[in-house]
């Protein structure tokens, strides 16, 4: 899955660049797409707070706007790209600056010439770099319906239930098939098994309570430990 999210308080801009992503990533991919679109930097900012999975973000920019939910978005979406839709008299000393540059610039008047050369190198641009990332640092939920890719830093665990296997980020959960066992063996080092049933994301523990047999992920996320695991985790936050 392509998730996509145009943040443009010009709905008819918003239109223009989401018919032209859906036609760009049905013609050059066989990835289902999630386009999402946002008039407003609370909009953006909830993303952020939720962290959403966000692949290609859009973004429309002023003269003189505060860019704090764009430097907060991108501080939790690590991976997404970024496409910055402003006025060609923006000087490029307000947005050129470390957690705000953009990866490509749209510039007004949208039009379908300067869309179309613009939007496919930035479209075709994130498809290689998706392809060469898939296996460094990022999971892959692949299933007859769809494939996800999950940047492992939105990861919190790993969970074993129904027969399936469940990857959790901060408000989404994907299923797919696997054994527990195996996946453990193919997972960056900060994957570490606590339970017969969790592979946890040692990275997000915010503080580990052994006689509770709990593991606190923050935000109210959390996985059980098991005795046979806690020796391991016994160096509290890792």
């Amino acid at each position: 899955m392509i998730a996509i999210l145009v943040c443009d308080r010009d709905a008819r801009e918003r239109e223009q660049i989401g018919r032209d992503c859906r036609m760009r990533v049905a013609r050059r991919s066989d990835e289902p797409l999630q386009l999402t679109g946002a008039s407003s930097d609370g909009e953006l900012l909830r993303a952020a707070e939720q962290e959403r999975l966000v692949h290609l973000l859009y973004y429309d920019y002023r003269s003189g706007q505060s860019l704090e939910g764009l430097r907060r978005f991108r501080q939790n979406s690590e991976g997404a790209m970024l496409m910055l839709v402003t006025d060609p008299t923006v000087s490029p000393l307000e947005y050129l600056r470390p957690g705000e540059a953009p990866d490509s610039l749209l510039l007004r008047p949208v039009e379908a010439a300067g869309l179309d050369a613009v939007n496919g190198e930035f479209v075709d641009s994130f498809l290689e770099r998706m392809r060469q990332r898939r296996a460094a640092d990022s999971f892959v939920v692949d299933t007859r319906e769809e494939k996800v890719l999950i940047p492992y830093a939105q990861i919190y665990y790993f969970e074993a239930r129904d027969k399936k296997l469940f990857v959790r980020t901060r408000h989404e959960e994907f299923a797919f098939y696997d054994t527990i066992e195996g996946l453990a063996g193919r997972l960056p080092a900060a994957f570490r098994r606590c339970h017969r049933s969790y592979i946890v994301n040692t990275e997000k523990i915010q503080r580990i309570l052994p006689a509770d047999n709990f593991i606190d992920l923050g935000g109210q996320i959390g996985v059980p430990i098991s005795r046979s695991y806690k020796a391991a985790f016994s160096g509290g936050r890792r």
